[in-house]
């Protein structure tokens, strides 16, 4: 078995472990890989399904007393970075993450602090959005059934089965293009949408995208405030648009993602497939498959480098992924993803992150991730704070 295959087995183990469904079989086959990593055996007690909480900790303590993490060298960090993984791939803070945690240089060799609380445990996002039409009524799409939501003029809004929103233009090109639908995700939401055009788009949280309910033959222009990625449908005498702010990206066939919080430094236009160009005042940029292209929020200067495409389309994908991020960002993709205030209670940590974590775990998993990443944090009703490191 391939390294790499070997890996992806370990994780679907570890996820049907925490899931409750793994058999005794493959509880001994993942036993037996996690020993093989170990200075000494590691025994699975049978109860491993039904004492999930008091089997986490235990590896936790493991994971401290094994790698003498977080006081581990750069040196020293190979090996024991091995084992870190191997452990921690059965406890629900990491299940398939196979992370690490990079530039960052901890000043304690002492075991970490994990975060307790006895606030409720915040729950991940879910598919929820609400619907604005034109007349102004909303519909609160996570709660409405399916089948036909809405008739304005010759176009019929519907709920798909998989929750999706889709537009059908009855009389094809007929309508005008005066009226104009919102569709805004919360903070702790995502959402699908398939435009008059069929083209495809997914929302992610604390995201709105204004449009019209059928397009013009001329044009397809769109306004995002947030996050999206988008699935263009191809119509070559009708370009597609997305205005963000005072920054526009134009399209005939593509698939690309862009993110466009006000509270980030810049406006990041990332292509998977096709052509994009992106204008700011008077300046323009084509980007290629595999590239992005940032428009400064402070000087709109655009830049345009490579990028590996899969760490921006991540979250549509059920999973943050980072690659040298810093502390900040993060927590604000954590903070729209569970809806919490992100509060310093100091300075504001230093340091990079790198790796991947399923956005389908409950808040107290990433709590233990940021914790043992050195970012000391407690959760309380709706907040997340941050202290100084010690």
């Amino acid at each position: 078995m391939s390294q790499e295959k070997g890996q992806s087995r370990y994780e679907a183990l570890a996820e049907k472990w925490l899931k409750g469904t793994i058999t005794p079989e493959e509880a001994a086959e993942y036993t037996a890989w996690y020993n093989a990593g170990q200075d000494g055996r590691v025994e699975i007690p049978a109860s491993f399904a039904a004492n999930e909480a008091e089997q986490e900790e235990r590896i936790w303590r493991k994971i401290a007393a094994r790698t003498g993490f977080p006081g581990y060298t750069a040196t020293a960090a190979p090996l024991r970075r091995r084992r870190w993984w191997a452990a921690a791939a059965v406890t629900a803070a990491i299940v398939t993450a196979g992370y690490c945690w990079h530039h960052w240089q901890p000043k304690t060799s002492r075991p970490p602090q994990l975060a307790t609380t006895t606030t409720p445990d915040a729950l991940p996002g879910s598919d929820k959005a609400v619907l604005t039409l034109g007349n102004g009524r909303q519909i609160i799409l996570d709660s409405a059934g399916n089948g036909t939501l809405a008739q304005q003029g010759g176009v019929q809004i519907m709920k798909k089965a998989d929750g999706s929103i889709r537009y059908v233009d009855q009389h094809a090109g007929t309508v005008t293009d005066t009226l104009y639908n919102t569709m805004t995700v919360p903070k702790g939401g995502q959402y699908k949408l398939i435009l008059p055009d069929g083209s495809r788009v997914w929302l992610n949280a604390a995201s709105s995208l204004k449009y019209p309910v059928a397009f013009s033959n001329r044009e397809r222009t769109v306004e995002l405030d947030g996050e999206g990625y988008f699935e263009v449908a191809t119509a070559a005498t009708s370009p597609f648009r997305v205005k963000v702010r005072h920054t526009q990206i134009a399209v005939l066939g593509t698939s690309f993602n862009v993110m466009a919080y006000p509270d980030e430094t810049g406006i990041q236009t990332t292509l998977l497939s096709g052509a994009v160009k992106v204008k700011q005042g008077t300046t323009e940029k084509i980007i290629a498959p595999g590239q992005q292209a940032v428009v400064n929020n402070e000087n709109g200067h655009i830049s345009v480098g490579e990028t590996e495409t899969s760490l921006a389309t991540a979250w549509k994908d059920g999973q943050f992924r980072f690659s040298g991020n810093n502390i900040p960002m993060v927590l604000r993709q954590i903070s729209r993803w569970y809806n919490i205030d992100i509060v310093y209670q100091g300075g504001i940590p230093h340091g990079h992150i790198t790796g991947k974590v399923p956005r389908n775990m409950k808040l107290s998993g990433v709590i233990r991730i940021l914790e043992l990443s050195g970012v000391r944090c407690r959760q309380e009703a709706g907040r997340l704070l941050i202290f100084p490191s010690s």
